[in-house]
């Protein structure tokens, strides 16, 4: 008897401590990101990120483990924010970033203590000999002598407070307002840089007045690889950054032909003889073609020798979606890279003998950060149920996948084992053309257990040109918790699906794109227990529009959530930080006949007559991607119109990147607008 009473007190103890998922909880979760093994595999550092609440911010450290995920220390001071891990080619220094400035610790010491190394000013990019660091750096030209002011003009020009300016791109979502692109005074470029890995007097290796970007080294050391736009300065050019070396001489060479083409993340074969880069068309070719989709990215390699003129080879060509930065191994015969595919994320390798694309890592997760060295790869890995943590796994020798997969840290099993988190399945139906789309459904907690019908709440993700994936999602969980069936879908526009998929919704967004999602709604009424009058739907940024959108062109909404929605494009087209989206997507620019048909056809604000939907409105005051006044139009016309609104306006907030405080209070004001129209 006694026993069986302590068993049974014993599982009441257990029961009390597993609750749903709360609001609260999005304090206590902590992430691990940018895992970065040792050359020699043995050692894994990787940066741990947590809220400190009562400050309003996120706190970064600097961890190493061992690759068994033995001894996890803090190596970072921990007064400060600290990020980018990585190791220099011996394994002796670990290098990571605080507040923009590198910092260094050596390994082989007894107290481990940061310093820094005379001369290194950027982020490091040690050489494989270990005799130099390479760095970009801010180089401004001398200053030209200016007309002196008399008395009164110094003391008007001291007493203005405003702005001004003369040049196109003067803002930018995150950054606010700009210093002039044109000028390099104004906006000086990075240039490249080494220094003795002792430390010393800088040598600047470029002097071509535009950023250096992913600067890479040779085997051998001398020399490095990179990418560099000569039309940075001009301010009616897109992206078109080409591929270039340079010697340790100083001695810049173009590889590529300055030719409209897009170049990015360069790396050096193992022999120094090849380079493999990112590649795709730049969008001023595609809008001067009149493109109906944007271009395909791909590896490519390119002759280090040669450049263009040794034919180029398409490694990706058969691969339909978007390759991630390339990575060689060791033997020089495969390249590793990263992609999204159908709503997950994973490692691929290309062997270069048979140009075959294989997956290395498996399962319905989101695999991210792959750290390659030796025969092992570290990652961070999330599921629906579980946020992300490091992983490890051994490399195959012969084709096939990743072996050995070892779980090494679980900063967040003891707050998950508290939770009752709500069942998520994978959906997957077919659209009113017949093309199939995949989604997920996440269930209240004890779904099984009530034999009732319950609210939906559709949620929908920004882009168009992301995906959602098999990860774990504090906003979809915190619904589930509070009573709500949610369906989140990848529609058209997607990410991960192929060419023809993410390029479905150009020229017509809240087309395929809004029959796909309502699709969704309509499998999850047929097979879930689903009330068809207590349904919701939410976005934000895209996610926002097609919200917009949806509930100008239906009525079976019981109540809407916008944050950051587009809702007129004549509008957002000049007051955005990024016409283009409109220039290619919409086909041009306002004042053209055929660009203004397309945007006013799919403006919401145009179809307010016929919201009748109950509509939240969240949005942040410094937002430059979607200017506060693309909610204000909608709001107002709700308003003007007796459709119950509300309005929630966060000072300082950009389009992305909230504050926890403001994060939370959102959440919140969504979950209390839920619970008003929906019920629960």
């Amino acid at each position: 008897m006694h026993k069986l009473a302590l068993l049974l007190a014993l599982t009441q103890i257990v029961s009390a401590q597993i609750r749903p998922l709360a609001l609260p909880d999005y304090y206590r979760i902590e992430s691990v990101s940018a895992p970065a093994l040792s050359p020699d595999a043995r050692k894994i550092a990787y940066v741990r990120t947590r809220i400190i609440e009562s400050e309003n911010k996120r706190h970064s450290e600097i961890w190493v483990m061992g690759a068994d995920g033995a001894s996890p220390t803090l190596v970072s001071d921990s007064s400060f924010s600290a990020t980018k891990p990585r190791w220099s080619n011996d394994g002796k220094l670990l290098a990571f970033d605080v507040a923009g400035a590198p910092w260094f610790i050596h390994m082989d010491a007894a107290d481990r203590k940061p310093y820094q190394i005379k001369g290194v000013e950027g982020t490091p990019v040690f050489s494989p000999d270990g005799k130099w660091i390479a760095f970009t750096r801010k180089v401004a030209p001398p200053k030209k002598d200016s007309a002196p002011l008399s008395e009164f003009d110094k003391l008007t020009e001291e007493r203005f407070k405003g702005r001004m300016y003369d040049w196109m791109n003067f803002r930018f979502d995150g950054r606010g307002y700009l210093p002039d692109p044109r000028d390099p005074q104004a906006t000086p470029p990075l240039e490249l840089f080494v220094v003795p890995a002792a430390g010393g007097e800088p040598r600047q290796l470029t002097h071509l007045g535009v950023d250096i970007l992913n600067p890479t080294w040779r085997a051998d050391s001398e020399a490095l690889a990179f990418t560099a736009d000569l039309h940075q300065r001009d301010e009616y050019a897109y992206e078109r950054a080409d591929l270039w070396t340079v010697t340790l001489h100083g001695e810049p060479r173009m590889l590529t032909k300055d030719d409209g083409w897009q170049h990015a993340s360069p790396a050096w074969s193992p022999d120094g003889r090849t380079i493999a880069v990112l590649r795709q068309e730049g969008l001023a070719r595609l809008l001067a073609a009149k493109s109906k989709q944007g271009s395909p990215v791909d590896i490519f390699l390119v002759s280090a020798a040669e450049g263009l003129a040794a034919p180029l080879r398409n490694l990706t060509a058969d691969f339909d979606d978007i390759p991630g930065p390339p990575h060689w191994s060791a033997d020089g015969k495969s390249i590793y890279f990263e992609s999204g595919v159908k709503g997950t994320e994973h490692l691929f390798r290309v062997n270069l003998s048979l140009t075959k694309v294989e997956q290395v890592t498996e399962g319905d997760r989101t695999v991210l950060q792959v750290s390659i060295a030796a025969d092992r790869i570290a990652y961070t890995a999330s599921s629906t149920s579980k946020p992300a943590e490091i992983y490890t796994a051994l490399l195959p020798q012969a084709g096939g996948v990743a072996q050995g997969e070892r779980k090494l840290s679980g900063i967040n099993d003891a707050l998950v084992a508290q939770w009752q988190l709500g069942k998520v399945e994978r959906i997957r139906y077919d659209s009113r053309d017949g093309t199939s789309i995949d989604g997920w459904v996440v269930l209240p907690p004890g779904y099984e257990q009530q034999q009732r019908q319950y609210p939906l709440v559709l949620v929908i993700h920004g882009g168009p040109h992301g995906a959602y994936s098999s990860s774990f999602s504090f906003e979809e969980q915190l619904l589930a918790a509070a009573g709500y069936i949610v369906v989140y879908t990848n529609p058209r526009g997607s990410t991960g699906y192929g060419e023809k998929f993410q390029w479905g919704t150009w020229g017509g967004w809240g087309e395929r794109d809004y029959e796909d999602v309502m699709s969704g709604v309509d499998y999850a009424l047929k097979h879930y227990r689903a009330d068809p009058r207590r349904l919701g739907v939410a976005g934000y940024s895209y996610g926002g529009f097609l919200t917009n959108w949806i509930i100008g062109h239906t009525t079976r909404f019981a109540a809407a959530a916008v944050g950051a929605g587009p809702s007129d494009w004549i509008s957002n087209y000049g007051t955005g930080d990024i016409p283009r989206t409109k220039e290619s997507e919409f086909f041009g620019s306002p004042w053209q006949d055929n660009a203004r048909d397309v945007m006013l056809a799919h403006s919401p604000v145009l179809f307010a007559s016929q919201i009748q939907t109950p509509t939240l409105f969240v949005h942040g005051e410094a937002d430059e991607r979607v200017p506060i006044a693309q909610g204000e139009e909608m709001y107002t016309a709700l308003k003007k119109r007796r459709v119950r609104a509300k309005f929630v306006r966060y000072p300082g907030e950009y389009h992305g990147g909230w504050s926890p405080w403001d994060m939370v209070h959102r959440y919140r004001e969504e979950l209390l607008w839920w619970r008003q129209f929906l019920g629960n």
